[in-house]
């Protein structure tokens, strides 16, 4: 899951909301760390996920990025209400339980869904477009 972070991150446009889904143990906090790992180089061993603070910040020479977790969200107005709403549209975003606030997303909205596949992990990845 790293490894294809790290890809899927180099390649990413720099205005990109990135929606990360699975159950609990699929590997979207692993996704996550290679995405900034490769966007931004920080080193994966320095990122940790933001599941107290709902959001933690990185940049790197070139890029920044965004990276939510939304896990102990209770709603949208609750996001809203954090004022966490405007750094949808600023650089490249990352969430982790994007269910959480599935009318606040953009339809251009990037997700990469992941599931537990015997010792692997399947991923797939379509557009918010392709559920229009």
């Amino acid at each position: 899951m790293i490894l294809f972070g790290e890809a899927l991150g180099k390649n990413l446009p720099k205005t990109t909301l990135v929606a990360l889904e699975g159950d609990l143990g699929a590997g979207k906090t692993t996704l996550a760390k290679g995405v900034i790992s490769g966007l931004c180089g920080v080193p994966v061993s320095s990122i940790t996920s933001p599941t107290f603070q709902y959001v933690h910040f990185y940049s790197g020479k070139e890029n920044s990025i965004a990276h939510f977790d939304l896990w102990r969200l209770q709603d949208e107005q609750e996001f809203i209400n954090l004022g966490l709403e405007e750094y949808l549209t600023q650089g490249v975003v990352l969430i982790e339980w994007p269910d959480r606030i599935t009318h606040l997303l953009p339809p251009n909205t990037l997700f990469v869904a992941a599931k537990v596949h015997g010792e692997g992990r399947e991923v797939s990845i379509y557009t918010g477009e392709f559920l229009q």
